[in-house]
C-alpha cells in the first residue's frame, strides 16, 4: 500500500494526541519513542527502596539521562511540576555520575515556579562549575522535533500502525518502483552529466518551464528505471505499463488540454493526491513520468523533418 502523501502530518497528529495522555500513559509513551530514537536507550526498573533513582532512561552509553512527567489534573499542578523538576534532578545526581546531558520530558504546562527551578539548575552547573552538565526541558513538540518527526517511516507505523492509504493510484503494480527511487544519492548512481529532456518534443508539446524542470529532475533516475525493468520477472511489464499510461494520457486530455494540468493528472495516477507534500515520492513520479514521456507512450511526438532526395540536392549543388 502507498501511504497518503501527508503521511507525516497524520503521524505527527498522533504524536498529539498521545501527548494528551497523562500521567504514566504519557511516560509510558515517551519510553517507547525514545527506545525507538536511541539504539541502547535503557529505562531502569524500580528496584525495592532503591527505586529507579529519579531516571526514566539512560542513553548514548549513559551520557544522557532522562526524567519524564506526564501532566496531573491538580490545582497545584505548576507547584507539583517545580518540585518533580528539583527532586528528579537532586535523585539523578546523587545517584548516577556518567551522564552529562540532563533532559525532563512533560507535557504538562510550564510556569514561572518551574522555569525558576529550571534556569536555577541550570545556572548552578555551568561549564565553570564542579559538575558541568546540559539541562533542557522536551515538551510535547520539542519531541516531535527532536526525536519522533526524525524517525523513519516504518518505525513510524510501527509506534502508530493504521496510516491511511494514498486512494485512486492506478497503476499498483508501480508501487514497488517508487520504493526504489530514492534521490539521495542519485548523482553518485548516475556517474555523469544527464542529457536535458528533448526541447523539441517540450516545445512541440508547449510543456511550461517548471514542468521542464521537475522532468530534468526526473530523468536523473532513468538508469535506475531502466534496471528496474531489466530485472523484473514479467518480461511484458513495460509495454503493459506504457500501453496504460498512453490510455491515462487520453483520459487525461478529454478532461483538459492544458499541459501542466495532463501532467498533475498523471503524477496523481502515479503517486496518489496531494503527493507533491512528500519530496522523495514527488520526484519519483516525475522519473516514472518523465520516463515514458522519453519513450514516446504520452504526449505527441514532433514530425520528423522530412528527407531531401538526391536529385533535390543534385541541383542545389548545381545552381
Amino acid at each position: 500500500m502507498l501511504l497518503t502523501a501527508n503521511w507525516r502530518d497524520w503521524y505527527r497528529f498522533r504524536h498529539q494526541q498521545e501527548c494528551f495522555e497523562s500521567g504514566s500513559k504519557f511516560e509510558d509513551y515517551v519510553s517507547k519513542v525514545l527506545g525507538r530514537f536511541h539504539d541502547d536507550f535503557v529505562n531502569p526498573d524500580p528496584a525495592g527502596t532503591l527505586g529507579d533513582g529519579g531516571c526514566d532512561g539512560l542513553a548514548e552509553s549513559g551520557t544522557v539521562f532522562y526524567a519524564c512527567y506526564g501532566q496531573r489534573p491538580a490545582r497545584s499542578a505548576e507547584r507539583e511540576l517545580a518540585a518533580k523538576i528539583g527532586s528528579d534532578f537532586a535523585r539523578g545526581l546523587s545517584q548516577w555520575d556518567s551522564f552529562h546531558t540532563w533532559k525532563f520530558v512533560t507535557n504538562a504546562p510550564v510556569g514561572p515556579e518551574s522555569l525558576k527551578v529550571l534556569t536555577g539548575l541550570q545556572q548552578a552547573h555551568v561549564p565553570t562549575s564542579e559538575r558541568p552538565l546540559t539541562i533542557r526541558l522536551m515538551k510535547s513538540e520539542d519531541l516531535w522535533i527532536e526525536v519522533v518527526g526524525t524517525l523513519e517511516q516504518s518505525v513510524l507505523n510501527d509506534l502508530f500502525p493504521g496510516a491511511p492509504g494514498a486512494a485512486n493510484v492506478e497503476l499498483a503494480d508501480l508501487l514497488p518502483l517508487l520504493d526504489t527511487l530514492d534521490t539521495s544519492d542519485v548523482a553518485i548512481e548516475i556517474g555523469g552529466d544527464v542529457l536535458p529532456v528533448p526541447a523539441t518534443k517540450m516545445d512541440f508539446n508547449a510543456l511550461p518551464e517548471a514542468s521542464r524542470l521537475e522532468f530534468n529532475a526526473g530523468r536523473l533516475l532513468a538508469p535506475r528505471i531502466d534496471q528496474w525493468y531489466q530485472e523484473s520477472s514479467d518480461p511484458g511489464l513495460y509495454d503493459a505499463h506504457g500501453e496504460r499510461f498512453r490510455a491515462m494520457y487520453r483520459e487525461a486530455r478529454t478532461v483538459t488540454e492544458v499541459p501542466a494540468e495532463v501532467l498533475e493528472r498523471l503524477y496523481v495516477s502515479v503517486a496518489g493526491a496531494n503527493f507533491r507534500m512528500d519530496g522523495k515520492r514527488a520526484n519519483a513520479a516525475f522519473a516514472v513520468v518523465s520516463y515514458f514521456f522519453d519513450s514516446c507512450h504520452i504526449f505527441e511526438t514532433p514530425p520528423q523533418a522530412q528527407p531531401i532526395a538526391d536529385s533535390e540536392v543534385s541541383d542545389a549543388v548545381a545552381n
